[in-house]
């Protein structure tokens, strides 16, 4: 494989780690008095809606279900990818 394919499958990876993790420390972290705001959730998105043409129905939406500690992680795996890349491929 090529060395840019694998590293695309590297940064995938680890913000795939970031995501799981961030979730599990968020639903922890509702319980935990003083850290619970790291479970406080967004819902980002646009609404489900119906576009009938008569022959058939098209339904048509989008919505991320999104964590402050998710995003935490997310930004320490997109930080952490320089290091973790140059220890793999150097």
């Amino acid at each position: 494989m090529q060395q840019g394919v694998l590293k695309g499958m590297l940064m995938f990876a680890l913000l795939l780690a970031a995501v799981i993790l961030g979730s599990l420390i968020g639903d922890f972290s509702r319980t935990i008095g003083g850290i619970e705001w790291l479970g406080r959730s967004f819902d980002i998105g646009v609404p489900t809606f119906d576009l009938n043409l008569k022959i058939f129905v098209i339904t048509l939406g989008f919505e991320i279900h999104v964590t402050v500690s998710e995003i935490i992680m997310i930004l320490v795996g997109i930080l952490s990818y320089p290091k973790v890349a140059k220890i793999l491929f150097s």
